[in-house]
């Protein structure tokens, strides 16, 4: 008997590294991806207000609906870019560097010849998009209106290098390699804020800005070819020898999760160009304010899931079916346990977060509240199924997204148009929550249908505390909140900022104190947290 205990403890300890090592992979790129976004955000929230009481209303209406044009012309891609993440992944892990070299060969010829149809498209149908946007000069001034013929075609052109040159920062994704990328797009930010503060400060408004996203454009290109030649000196690109069949099945698995970024596309950025053509573009800010805040946030936060795809390909690569399972659950967990406090309080605390960001006395700021409290709860349903969407397309099951992502385009479709019309200004929002709820109760029911496993007590099991706690915490700092602010009645941002803090501690403490006494977490969380957690210490 003891012979044997002796036998088995290698074998034991080895597997138990083997663990750790992928875990310890999938965090480190987890916190990378975190801390890339959190700084990525924190650029915006200075930005943002800074350009538009900069520019104006309209032309800061027009450059965030230049933004979404950019975002609807990627289309045009038909989904290869989501097949990168795992046929990199899976070649990588199978150190087959010739189908990994043919990838990107693939890849970087296609979206040159997707950024010239992209120019193309813009200079022929320059004319039909300003006339849907109603962008005419009987609402615009000439000044105005020649500035968005530069900043439309120019932006496009700009996008298009940049989709071209993103092959090479595909190299770090494949390799899993969150750190590097996230530290270049962290330079990229800050050559980008510089930028903008000396265009606008100079007086170059609105073709400025698009200067500014052209040189940084470049400047991030550069950095990145030499970051991936870096880690990866096995890259050649051969534009003379592509693989066909390769290109037929990555097509095939990115036109079904292409479906689902035009979902996306269509939900989380139709409402300011409908505001725009059924309102007015000066009216859409508080939609680019709201947008701006609660998808940074939502970004953020699925930078938990976001090491999800290409870890799931290494481990089917691996025939670890039952590890990416069990991978779903406790990332699930893990995502909700962070995401439901985040969003409850940042419907709670709303109108601090926008005094302390646009300042009391921006004309709009009671609208731009109340949208945010309108969408969050849609915002929350949709990252909620993150690890579950990032599982699937890691297993070879893109059509559960390409399914979802019909029903979120038709619904968020139907009824932004059809709730402008009888609700107004706020119809969109409600669209929203709606569309992106209903669709990610019908994803999770796709998958459990797949995984063989009842959805109803998985939905109990991980929502219910998450939510119960934040609920409870999220009203308590509501009353008070409802005490404080008219005793205090905060004007500056120092002020509201200040509040917004207390109140953040708060919450926090007491949505801690209700899940650390609960079984939510198991035994291996909490190892797993205070394992990572003491790493981090100085």
């Amino acid at each position: 008997m003891a012979r044997d205990e002796t036998v088995s403890e290698p074998q034991e300890s080895a597997e138990q590294k083997g663990d750790q090592s992928f875990s310890g992979k999938v965090i480190r790129n987890t916190l990378f991806n975190t801390l890339g976004h959190i700084w990525s955000m924190g650029i915006r929230f200075y930005l943002t207000p800074y350009v538009a009481l900069s520019i104006g209303n309209e032309r800061y209406g027009i450059w965030g609906i230049v933004g979404i044009l950019s975002g609807y012309f990627s289309l045009l891609d038909l989904g290869l870019a989501r097949s990168f993440d795992k046929y990199l992944a899976e070649y990588y892990t199978k150190q087959d560097y010739e189908s990994f070299n043919k990838v990107l060969s693939i890849g970087f010829i296609y979206y040159i010849a997707f950024s010239l149809v992209m120019v193309g498209a813009v200079l022929l149908f320059y004319a039909p998009i300003m006339d849907l946007l109603k962008w005419s000069p009987d609402r615009l001034d000439q000044e105005v209106m020649e500035e968005s013929q530069f900043a439309i075609i120019w932006s496009i052109v700009i996008f298009g290098y940049a989709m071209t040159s993103s092959v090479f920062g595909m190299v770090m994704t494949g390799l899993q390699r969150m750190d590097v990328i996230n530290k270049i797009g962290m330079v990229s930010s800050l050559l980008t804020l510089i930028g903008t503060y000396i265009v606008i400060e100079s007086g170059y408004g609105l073709r400025g800005l698009v200067i500014n996203n052209g040189v940084i454009a470049i400047v991030g290109s550069i950095i990145t070819l030499f970051a991936a030649y870096r880690i990866y000196p096995q890259l050649r690109i051969n534009p003379f020898r592509l693989d066909w069949t390769m290109f037929r099945r990555m097509f095939s698995f990115g036109t079904k999760l292409q479906v689902a970024k035009l979902a996306n596309l269509l939900t989380f950025q139709i409402d300011r160009p409908l505001v725009s053509r059924y309102l007015h573009v000066g009216l859409t800010p508080p939609y680019h304010f709201a947008a701006g805040f609660i998808g940074s946030v939502r970004t953020v936060l699925l930078m938990i899931p976001s090491a999800v795809i290409p870890a799931t390909s290494e481990l089917e690569a691996r025939d670890e079916d039952s590890r990416s399972r069990e991978f779903y659950e406790r990332g699930t967990r893990y995502l909700l346990l962070i995401s439901t406090p985040v969003c409850v309080f940042s419907a709670v605390a709303a109108s601090l977060i926008m005094w302390t960001w646009l300042g009391r006395d921006y004309e709009m700021i009671d609208e731009t509240i109340l949208l945010i409290q309108i969408v969050v709860l849609g915002y929350y349903a949709n990252l909620s199924t993150g690890v579950a969407t990032g599982i699937a397309v890691g297993m070879g099951r893109p059509d559960f997204e390409m399914k979802f992502g019909v029903l979120l385009g038709l619904l968020s479709v139907v009824l932004s148009v059809t709730l402008i019309q009888s609700l107004g200004f706020y119809g969109p929002a409600i669209a929203i929550t709606i569309s992106l709820t209903v669709s990610a109760v019908y994803f999770y029911r796709l998958f459990h249908q797949f995984l063989g496993r009842p959805l109803l007590p998985f939905l109990q099991a991980l929502y219910s505390m998450p939510l119960a706690a934040g609920g409870i915490a999220g009203i308590v700092v509501f009353c008070v909140q409802l005490v404080v602010i008219p005793l205090v009645d905060p004007v500056s941002r120092f002020s509201t900022f200040s509040l917004l803090c207390g109140e953040g501690i708060l919450f926090t403490v007491l949505y801690c104190m209700m899940i650390l006494r609960t079984s939510y977490l198991d035994a291996y969380d909490r190892a797993l947290f205070q394992r990572y957690m003491a790493k981090l210490r100085p």
